[in-house]
């Protein structure tokens, strides 16, 4: 994946009673059976299924007036990134044709009339109840797709009033990778008080211990690997984290990691179910992408001119056209 550097930006106080102080270096397990309704995934997994391809345009029935033909090198993005562009020659034809007798464009919306004063309360009445989502960020480096370094923002201090930015980090146990298919997800505290979050997040590398020997032993350089503090089986213990920089005092500052954890422990293995088949659907693609090089297609256009134009608005032209 591209290298890209992020943070976290917590934007609103969540579920501060969930999380307990924990000191740093000291590994905060999320083992057990939890209820499935402690934590859920809101939005589509990406599995690597792909989208339904779009339906064909419907065109009116044109009546052509005259044709222009030519053939025309093109070279288009690749399909995927490390394939080679999209080359070729394609044939672009041009059909001036009779006005289909196509609608007008609606007119500008008017301004809405004011809102009668008993809906207007009744509406914020009903939008002071509504909970936006968190929007949070978290940037990650995975190794060897056993353990992650996690690194994340907090503002304040929920304990000591503080109120300037901080950097945290932590080691989980967790492979993060598994956490790139989906966006939005909901964590409930011990009270049963659930939270949407919506989840940015950056991988900014996937590192292989083996093959960063390999590759520091061929340019003749030692290899330092990365000092990751000792942390529980996955599998006999369930997720877990260190928190190793940062303030591991202020359970707001570790609230928003340990959700992620107790996402896993009920969400786990449907995530790494879809990572395992995004991955497979993007090699079959590419595989065969490289054995069937995509050609670029031919274009048509459809143009003409209005026989009775509507009044265009400003600096707009009143000639139209279609292409397919």
């Amino acid at each position: 994946m591209t290298k890209r550097v992020a943070h976290v930006f917590v934007v609103a106080l969540v579920l501060a009673a969930s999380v307990r102080s924990q000191d740093a270096g000291k590994a905060v397990p999320q083992g057990g059976v939890a209820p499935a309704d402690t934590a859920r995934i809101l939005s589509p997994l990406a599995d690597g299924t792909p989208s339904p391809p779009a339906p064909p345009p419907v065109l009116p029935p044109f009546k052509i007036k005259s044709t222009i033909v030519s053939l025309v090198d093109v070279e288009e993005p690749p399909p995927m990134s490390g394939l080679p562009p999209v080359t070729g020659t394609i044939t672009r034809t041009v059909h001036l044709v009779d006005d289909p007798g196509l609608p007008d464009p609606p007119p500008p919306a008017a301004t809405p009339p004011v809102m009668d004063p008993a809906k207007l309360a009744l509406f914020r009445e009903l939008a002071a109840l509504y909970v936006p989502p968190q929007f949070v960020s978290l940037s990650v480096s995975v190794y060897d797709h056993k353990r992650s370094l996690l690194k994340w923002d907090s503002r304040g201090n929920s304990q000591t009033g503080e109120n300037i930015w901080k950097q945290h980090s932590a080691w989980s146990n967790v492979d993060f990778s598994h956490f790139t298919c989906f966006s939005t997800y909901e964590v409930a505290d011990s009270t049963g008080t659930a939270r949407k979050y919506e989840l940015m997040m950056f991988v900014t590398g996937s590192y292989d211990s083996n093959l960063e020997r390999k590759r520091c032993a061929h340019f003749n350089l030692p290899y330092k690997a990365p000092e990751i503090p000792e942390l529980p089986d996955l599998a006999t213990a369930g997720p877990a984290f260190v928190v190793v920089g940062g303030d591991a005092s202020d359970p707001r500052a570790l609230e928003f990691i340990q959700g992620l954890h107790d996402l896993y422990r009920v969400e786990g293995q449907r995530m790494e179910a879809a990572y395992h088949a995004r991955i497979k659907a993007e090699a079959d693609r590419r595989a065969y992408l490289l054995a069937h090089p995509p050609k670029p297609k031919d274009v048509t256009v459809y143009f003409w001119e209005r026989d009775h134009p509507a009044t265009p608005p400003a600096n707009v032209n009143s000639t139209e056209g279609s292409a397919q």
